[in-house]
């Protein structure tokens, strides 16, 4: 096949080589080529420059809407209260705090020597905090909502409840003591 192609270069060299190129028009069409890919860099360079720009508004806005976030979960210790939601609400959640603390203190007073009935309280008070932590994620996602409100204020009740059946069960342990220390 090579054959046929050089025999045929050889019978039409001569019409082949007859016309000499043309400098003038080979170099206006370069000079054409480089002023149009002159425009295109021109405009690859603006919307690169417009990318640049766009890309760092992004950031700056992600860095500051996470900057935002951990300032926020510091400033509020990483929980929403009843008293971020209303005031009343707050006053309210005070009270139960301070009567839950004055319990635990009366409470911590005893010894629960192998009491199985204080164990299962104490059993009991621990679900009641998971539930109470659970129900404050709960308000801090949904917001204000009474059913989540009602259940933190019945786990306050519950825990209080709780605390008096310790204390009660304490004194009643401690009286039978004493009772029996009486008839010896």
């Amino acid at each position: 096949m090579s054959t046929e192609l050089e025999k045929y270069l050889k019978s039409q060299r001569e019409a082949l080589d007859v016309e000499s190129p043309d400098d003038q028009v080979i170099w206006e069409g370069i000079r054409q080529d480089l002023q149009t890919s002159g425009r295109r860099s021109e405009k690859r360079r603006v919307l690169i420059w417009v990318r640049n720009i766009a890309a760092a508004v992004i950031i700056v806005v992600s860095v500051g809407y996470m900057i935002n976030d951990i300032i926020g979960e510091r400033r509020m210790g990483g929980r929403v209260s009843l008293a971020n939601i209303d005031h009343e609400l707050g006053a309210r959640e005070k009270e139960y705090r301070a009567l839950v603390s004055f319990k635990q203190e009366e409470a911590k007073m005893f010894s629960y020597v192998d009491n199985v009935i204080i164990a299962e309280l104490l059993e009991e008070i621990l679900k009641l905090d998971t539930i109470y932590e659970q129900t404050m994620k709960d308000l801090g996602e949904i917001g204000y909502n009474e059913q989540v409100i009602n259940t933190i204020f019945d786990t306050y009740e519950k825990k209080i409840y709780l605390l008096e059946l310790i204390i009660l069960e304490n004194n009643k342990i401690k009286n039978y003591e004493t009772d029996e220390g009486l008839f010896l």
